[in-house]
């Protein structure tokens, strides 16, 4: 099999850091990978280190007459002219690490779930300095009202999986050759004609919205550990700020 992941990095030094690691981790890829870096600004690629496991092309996008948030939509035109040049099809933010053990994963489900017209979810994690694991993107609010627990289950094909019906975002989406086409036929590929608050996480969320639901496998009432990917900048797990609080991992489910 070979890879196309297209990477969205709007330029800014300091995020280099992410950027590099992201890169690196691909290396371990067991499949061939091509690497897509979008971005606003020229800059060697030698800048991000040695990659070997296929190639790595900057892609440089003028965005003098756009809000620069459009940025992360500006993947789409080349990607729809690769859909029949990859077996599999990766959109990530600049500061996402997905393990290869998080590809295993996801083909390892996939296919039965695709035929139950289900997406395979995935969780962002973030690290504590104690190391341990917390979900970014599920959350209990100040006043305790919204509590972004797991707490419905559904078995396909004698396997239990939980329902990620709270926030299945995660800043990252990933499809097989015959997934990636129906989503550059639907509704959801299509690039917005207008700013707005969240244009830049709408381009994260892929076809998601296009499923039944989505789910992840569950292990003795545990999730699965290989849906886990990280948000390399740790910043959420650390701000207390807005009251909101982050669930760990291993707690995230109700059942």
């Amino acid at each position: 099999m070979n890879i196309a992941v297209h990477i969205s990095f709007y330029y800014n030094e300091e995020r280099f850091q992410y950027l590099r690691e992201v890169v690196s981790n691909i290396n371990n890829y067991d499949d061939k990978t091509d690497i897509y870096i979008h971005t606003n600004k020229v800059f060697s690629a030698n800048t991000l280190g040695e990659y070997y496991n296929g190639k790595l092309e900057m892609v440089v996008h003028d965005l003098s007459q756009v809000h620069p948030w459009f940025l992360t939509w500006k993947h789409r035109d080349l990607m729809a002219t690769q859909k029949n040049k990859y077996d599999i099809f990766m959109y990530i933010e600049d500061d996402i690490l997905v393990p290869k053990e998080a590809i295993s994963y996801w083909l390892n489900y996939k296919d039965n779930l695709i035929k139950n017209n289900l997406n395979l979810g995935f969780f962002r994690i973030e690290k504590d300095k104690k190391g341990d694991h917390y979900c970014t993107d599920n959350s209990t609010s100040p006043d305790g009202k919204i509590k972004q627990y797991l707490t419905k289950s559904i078995n396909v094909d004698n396997q239990s999986f939980i329902i990620n019906d709270q926030n299945p975002y995660c800043a990252f989406w990933i499809y097989d050759k015959n997934e990636f086409n129906k989503f550059l036929q639907s509704k959801f590929w299509n690039t917005p004609t207008a700013f707005h608050p969240g244009i830049r996480e709408d381009s994260g969320f892929g076809m998601t919205n296009g499923y039944k639901d989505t789910v992840i496998p569950l292990i003795n009432n545990k999730l699965n550990e290989n849906s886990k990917i990280y948000h390399l900048p740790n910043n959420y797990v650390g701000d207390f700020s807005n009251g909101w609080k982050l669930h760990l991992f291993d707690d995230v489910v109700k059942i």
